[in-house]
């Protein structure tokens, strides 16, 4: 039996790399220990052919473990909004019943993934105005590959959410009344919404960097939110948004708010409409 313990271990899991902080204390928690691992400084396995995703989550809390005991922590699962599938849909939901909502969250899934669907955990949260339902959807042998890995190391794993949400129930509380822009980037990617009196009413993933031919090694630098290269703009982040806000027909200059949680950006990267959390800076 795992002994009770209130460190946590959160892991945050991006395509090719993971990265694990220990997290000490109910009253004023603190990061006691670190430890990062990539596809690309691993070596496979005799007779592999090559690095699993769950053989560098599971060498990251190695690492992690070498430095600070883990037994008995809670585990809680970051995963790129890039490995999960985010999706609005927009309709009269306010007189739906929990079973019709699920099943509309289900067809949505199985339009967007197809036969592949069947093989996904889904989740979703009606907002607020009764109108824009929120879906999530997680690949279930990913989950069972972490499942796994945490009795592995002997870790309590307590939840396992995308990016976008975790970073929008931590930050959500800064756009303004009225219409906005909330924005998670991560690596290549990033998801843009569109939020209307703190409703999420539409959602775009995609690039969001004006890129100058970055190696790879580049690319796995910004998974773990290290910084981007100086030369990076954000101009296609821009375009993006404009584009959705146009779309919904909303006029850019008249948004409340524009937040972008990132990794950390130099001042030129960006237009001044934005207020930019970096997410290395967050507090436990």
């Amino acid at each position: 039996m795992s002994r009770l313990s209130n460190d946590v271990v959160r892991l945050r899991v991006v395509p090719d790399s993971a990265c694990a902080a220990l997290v000490r204390g109910w009253w004023r928690p603190r990061v006691v220990a670190r430890a990062e691992q990539s596809v690309a400084t691993m070596a496979p396995v005799s007779g592999d052919t090559g690095v699993t995703p769950d053989a560098v989550i599971d060498a990251a809390l190695r690492g992690l473990a070498a430095v600070a005991p883990l037994r008995g922590a809670q585990l809680e699962v970051e995963l790129a909004d890039s490995l999960a599938h985010l999706d609005v849909v927009t309709g009269d939901f306010i007189a739906s019943s929990d079973r019709q909502l699920g099943a509309i969250a289900a067809a949505c899934v199985e339009e967007l993934l197809g036969d592949a669907a069947k093989g996904h955990e889904i989740r979703w949260q009606l907002q607020r105005d009764g109108q824009h339902l929120l879906i999530g959807a997680v690949g279930r042998s990913q989950l069972q590959g972490l499942a796994e890995i945490a009795a592995r190391h002997r870790l309590r794993l307590r939840s396992v959410q995308p990016d976008f949400c975790v970073q929008w129930n931590r930050h959500a509380r800064l756009l303004r009344p009225g219409s906005g822009v909330f924005v998670v980037a991560s690596g290549r990617d990033a998801v843009v919404s569109q939020v209307q009196r703190g409703n999420v009413c539409a959602l775009s993933g995609g690039p969001w960097l004006d890129r100058r031919g970055a190696a790879d090694t580049q690319a796995q630098r910004l998974m773990c939110g290290l910084g981007l290269e100086r030369d990076a703009t954000a101009g296609m982040l821009d375009l993006r948004v404009d584009r959705m806000l146009t779309g919904a027909g909303l006029r850019p200059e008249a948004q409340a708010a524009y937040v972008l949680v990132a990794p950390q950006v130099a001042h030129k990267t960006l237009t001044a409409r934005w207020r930019v959390i970096d997410r290395e800076l967050q507090t436990p």
